[in-house]
């Protein structure tokens, strides 16, 4: 996961840059490995980030963990469709 990890801290350092997050939250399968995951992300995410507010991002698991993109795409979807 240390590998994984870092590249997710790069990729999320690099887009926390270019627009303004708030938070950052991880879905599907990848939540579930917890501590395994989110405990080397937070270092590559410092290690990574160039600019003060960037260092600070919080990075949360989705509370519907596996179930976060099916949900996600059903309320695009349904958006999109004109019903909400």
């Amino acid at each position: 996961f240390r590998r994984a990890a870092r590249a997710l801290g790069a990729g999320i350092a690099a887009t926390a840059t270019l627009v303004d997050l708030d938070v950052v939250v991880i879905g599907g399968g990848v939540a579930q490995a917890g501590a395994v995951l989110f405990d080397p992300l937070a270092t590559a995410l410092a290690e990574y980030a160039a600019l003060p507010y960037v260092r600070g991002l919080p990075v949360r698991a989705a509370l519907l963990g596996g179930d976060a993109g099916l949900v996600g795409a059903a309320a695009e979807a349904r958006r999109t469709a004109g019903g909400g």
